[in-house]
């Protein structure tokens, strides 16, 4: 609980499937354990703003709210990709009372979180060897695909995002033409994120015949897990999907200080998946394959790292406030 008399700043990582709700104290600057509420579960982020900022300690000293978004962030209000929330920051301060909220990509709010998180938070796929002043790429399937990176400016990293998980998928192999044709049925245009999601597991196994029951993302993994070809496939061109997307924005942006893949799906696979072809298909670059092997690729593991970029932030903001 945040002492009611300290200013503090209301941080929330607002996704397609949870909202995470988290104080940040100007004392600390450490942000205190989520609240975590469903998206689908309440009509309006303001619904959930009324239980969240009760159960962070009161709207006395509360001075800022930041949010990151699973969305596009443009001026005016933002539907989020995958929620119903539509969300706008004056719509929220006239609800809250706070007059400071502002609006920000979650993985850009994950971007900010890179240089501080180590250890326990951070699983190696790829050792490699980061180059120190170069940049680096984040990219995480959850119920979307998200992607942002950090671009080195001397000493200070700026963060850079987009919608990339919504580039046009490539498929290769027999099977994933196969899979392209279902979705393109399915859905008119294939992006990246139609395969390389919770969602997109769960189409591609119908897709390639799975059974009734392989109905949600866990029910497809332990069905692949226990046998079942179809399900063996979807979770095969997740695994490549997503590899393959890292491998291109590491491209992209020359990602020599390292690659991070984020969001709620890879860290539940950690030590009952083999990850070995996720990274096969990062380092299949033809020509570029040898500066691919040479680029750390590290899985994080953290349940929340968007908070501690948020964080990051919130202290920075706590000086113009």
């Amino acid at each position: 609980m945040t002492p009611a008399a300290e200013p503090w700043i209301l941080v929330a990582d607002i996704g397609g499937t949870n909202a995470r709700f988290a104080a940040v104290p100007r004392g600390s600057g450490v942000p205190s354990q989520p609240f975590i509420l469903p998206t689908k579960g309440y009509p309006s982020l303001e619904a959930a703003l009324d239980l969240a900022i009760p159960a962070l300690g009161g709207g006395e000293g509360l001075s800022a709210i930041v949010l990151a978004l699973a969305a596009a962030i443009d001026d005016g209000p933002v539907k989020l990709t995958n929620a119903a929330w539509v969300i706008d920051a004056r719509a929220v301060a006239a609800h809250t009372g706070v007059a400071r909220v502002e609006l920000r990509n979650d993985f850009e709010a994950l971007a900010l979180a890179l240089p501080f998180l180590g250890g326990a938070a951070l699983h190696s796929l790829q050792a490699g060897e980061a180059l120190a002043g170069g940049n680096i790429a984040v990219v995480g399937p959850g119920t979307g695909l998200g992607v942002a990176g950090l671009i080195a400016m001397g000493s200070v990293w700026r963060t850079l995002c987009g919608e990339g998980g919504h580039a046009t998928y490539a498929p290769e192999t027999e099977t994933e033409w196969c899979i392209a044709t279902g979705l393109r049925a399915k859905y008119g245009r294939v992006s990246a994120e139609r395969v390389a999601t919770g969602q997109g597991l769960v189409d591609v196994a119908a897709i390639l015949g799975a059974p009734a029951d392989a109905a949600s993302p866990a029910q497809v993994v332990a069905r692949a897990h226990d046998g079942c070809a179809a399900c063996r496939g979807a979770l095969d061109a997740f695994l490549a999907c997503t590899g393959r997307v890292a491998g291109d924005v590491a491209l992209t942006l020359n990602a020599t200080a390292g690659v991070f893949l984020g969001g709620g799906i890879l860290p539940r696979l950690v030590g009952t998946t083999d990850l070995a072809p996720l990274v096969a298909a990062f380092r299949d670059k033809g020509r570029n394959a040898p500066r691919m092997a040479r680029m750390p690729v590290s899985l994080i593991v953290d349940p929340a790292p968007a908070l501690t970029g948020l964080a990051a932030h919130a202290r920075e903001l706590f000086a113009t406030l």
